[in-house]
């Protein structure tokens, strides 16, 4: 029984019944719960809208991706999820920062050496290469910006993969 007081002690806890918390500690700590609670719920909306952002992103990327396939490039675009540009995977993840008490979303598009954000501010609003568009809007349709933006990715990653086979061919023929 001791040994449980003590580690009470130790931890900072007052354990003794006839000293109840007055009000304004309360007041004090239930001011820090609702700010947690609002981090929190903050967190899990920016975490839900960055997974439809990519799960849209993937899709305008695949359309890309099929009309490099379409121009006989050597790509897969069976899924949004295995696509693939002469052999690189096509990455499109949601990425959400959240340290207490600031969320910062995005969702990055990555090929090979090819590298896109899509930056997902606090209210909402998108910057995805052009003028920023509110996510309701992304809902509604998908705006020319974003199909653009998605267009310049998959065309850096492709010409990027290609500059870099054209370097590793000359490094194997050699003199």
């Amino acid at each position: 029984m001791i040994a449980k007081h003590r580690d009470a002690a130790y931890i900072g806890f007052h354990t003794h019944p006839e000293t109840p918390m007055n009000e304004a500690s309360k007041n004090l700590l239930m001011n820090a719960v609702k700010e947690w609670n609002k981090f929190a719920a903050e967190r899990d909306k920016m975490r839900t809208v960055a997974m439809e952002v990519a799960a849209i992103a993937q899709r305008v990327v695949m359309e890309s991706v099929a009309f490099l396939k379409s121009q006989n490039i050597e790509v897969q675009a069976d899924s949004p999820t295995t696509m693939r540009i002469m052999g690189h995977p096509v990455v499109i993840e949601p990425v959400v920062e959240a340290n207490f008490p600031t969320v910062k979303t995005r969702v990055t598009m990555s090929c090979s050496g090819a590298t896109r954000a899509i930056v997902i501010n606090p209210n909402l609003s998108i910057s995805a290469g052009g003028n920023p568009f509110m996510y309701d809007q992304l809902k509604k349709g998908i705006p020319e910006s974003f199909v653009t933006n998605a267009a310049e990715f998959v065309a850096d990653a492709f010409l990027f993969i290609a500059r870099n086979m054209g370097q590793k061919t000359d490094e194997k023929q050699g003199p």
